[in-house]
């Protein structure tokens, strides 16, 4: 009978994307409450725009932290200097729709939550 020789690896990867593309991730924080202003003329359309002027949104999370802070995945690479650039571009965009925006800030992370940081899903079981 045949038989099949097996090679398991020696280690695996524990930090990796697989929608066939890399992907970045960081957090927005809005500094203010922007929750109020979700129009489609809101400050916070005009931040996504800012974003998707720079980048693919993949997935953007949930408000948090008192609706001041959202965790954006985006296609490629985002390397320190691209991110000052999108905090830059943020910020200039002042105040839209009676939210300041002027001091967001750009976080750069990776996919991890911590249990006890975890933003509780309502629709859960």
């Amino acid at each position: 009978m045949a038989q099949v020789t097996r090679v398991n690896p020696v280690s695996m990867t524990t930090n990796f994307e697989n929608l066939s593309k890399d992907l970045s991730f960081f957090t927005v924080d809005y500094i203010n409450a922007i929750n109020g202003s979700v129009g489609p003329e809101g400050a916070l359309q005009a931040a996504y725009n800012t974003i998707q002027r720079y980048y693919t949104i993949v997935a953007a999370g949930p408000l948090i932290d008192t609706n001041t802070q959202q965790t954006f995945a985006v296609e490629g690479a985002i390397v320190a200097a691209e991110a000052t650039t999108l905090q830059t571009a943020l910020q200039a965009l002042g105040t839209v729709d009676t939210v300041d925006l002027s001091s967001s800030t750009v976080t750069r992370t990776k996919l991890g939550i911590l249990t006890a940081s975890a933003v509780a899903d309502e629709t859960a079981f």
